[in-house]
């Protein structure tokens, strides 16, 4: 299929390219059993210190004890630019670059408070770009592979693939649906669909979120649901785990991107909803939230780049502000940190969080706080924000982009 191109859609391809973007990697030492590498601490965090271009540069993944002082990356092992990360127990899961250059392998590092020991290895079809696991038993996992629009069914202590879940039947208009972030709930993995073409936007012809249903007991496709009424599309992305989510009524939550605010002419974007003891989509839930003013700010919300679920129907995210797009989507400090109530429909800003570029959308909660990370044009690293009295308070600083944090016990 051939694509042709226009300002705004050489723009956006860019935008979901962001994470993707590859360089060489040479660590020069190996984690190797007994040689724990990557420094001391429960808090992981990736960095990515970016080129000029903001495209391309060097992404270090370490430990740190406590978010506080400045971070240094002296200690930190090299990875894949903006190399996606998954975490399960105290099993770290780092995965290869996109587009088949540098390794490609999915790598599962065992980490202590010491630091990281590599503990197994898997080699994959280079391009096919696996980018995120869900483990569903002690000895299965899943892992989606976004291009190839395949499940892999592997050990996630060995690695070892174990079989596979065929989706290209239920891919529109090309060979693979995109297979996105799952979640599991009640004996199913609930997998949204991105339905994107060649330039890795969605289809104009196909704005609707698709989520295949799959029986973890049998590992078949139950069946794919639809939501068609809004028009939303792009159900989260593939390596951001916050963007789908369950409540406190175990009520089953997807962000989506749509089309990163880069199409002028279609800004559609926000939340579905699969209800609890339901498999189909509940179309009261649904909420576009491009028309909704954002409080403490005259801007509306263009997309949904990251968000986290924090209780009471609040969302922590970050939005784009399609007004501060600029001309370079690598640098552009476009996005917004807001907390987002499903309940009220309501979006508000929170105020001392600096705009932040793509690199820098993660967030976490912890301790009752709200971290998240940004670039900012004259702060950056990570900011705590405090839902009940909120206030921001910067927690670290940083020289690069923080691209990944978790928090282990």
């Amino acid at each position: 299929m051939k694509v042709v191109f226009n300002s705004w859609q050489l723009i956006a391809v860019s935008v979901m390219m962001l994470f993707v973007t590859s360089c060489e990697k040479n660590n020069g030492e190996d984690p190797s059993p007994n040689n724990p590498l990557g420094g001391e601490g429960n808090i992981l965090i990736e960095t990515t210190v970016k080129n000029a271009d903001g495209a391309s540069g060097q992404s270090y993944l370490q430990q740190i004890p406590a978010l506080s002082g400045s971070l240094s990356m002296n200690k930190g092992i090299q990875t894949g630019f903006a190399a996606s990360i998954s975490i399960v127990g105290n099993d770290v899961f780092v995965f290869p670059e996109h587009g088949g250059k540098g390794t490609q392998t999915i790598i599962r590092y065992a980490r202590s408070y010491k630091g990281l020991e590599k503990a197994a290895e898997m080699q994959i079809i280079p391009g096919s770009y696996p980018i995120n696991l869900t483990q569903v038993s002690a000895e299965k996992a899943y892992i989606p592979t976004y291009v190839l629009g395949r499940i892999m069914i592997v050990n996630p202590k060995t690695l070892e693939k174990k079989g596979e879940i065929d989706l290209k039947q239920y891919a529109h208009n090309d060979a693979s649906p995109e297979p996105a972030y799952g979640i599991l709930r009640d004996g199913l993995y609930y997998l949204p669909l991105d339905q994107i073409g060649e330039n890795w936007m969605p289809f104009a012809d196909y704005r609707q979120v698709d989520v295949a249903v799959i029986d973890t007991k049998t590992d078949k496709v139950a069946k794919v649901i639809s939501e068609k009424t809004s028009g939303l599309c792009f159900p989260t992305r593939p390596f951001l785990k916050g963007m789908v989510f369950t409540n406190e009524q175990n009520d089953i939550y997807m962000a989506c991107t749509g089309y990163f605010g880069y199409d002028p002419t279609y800004l559609k974007n926000g939340f579905v909803c699969i209800p609890a003891g339901k498999q189909e989509f509940d179309e009261t839930k649904t909420w576009d939230m491009s028309n909704t003013s954002i409080e403490g700010s005259s801007y509306k919300p263009a997309t949904v780049f990251n968000c986290k679920y924090i209780g009471n129907g609040k969302v922590a995210a970050y939005v784009g502000i399609v007004e501060l797009n600029g001309n370079n989507p690598y640098t552009a400090r476009n996005s917004m940190a807001v907390i987002i109530d499903l309940n009220t429909k309501t979006i508000k800003k929170i105020e001392g969080i600096p705009y932040t570029d793509g690199h820098s959308v993660a967030i976490e909660y912890h301790n009752d706080e709200v971290l998240f990370a940004a670039y900012g044009v004259d702060a950056s690293g990570v900011f705590a924000y405090n839902p009940t009295t909120g206030k921001v308070r910067q927690a670290l600083s940083t020289s690069g982009n923080i691209a990944y944090m978790y928090f282990f016990n």
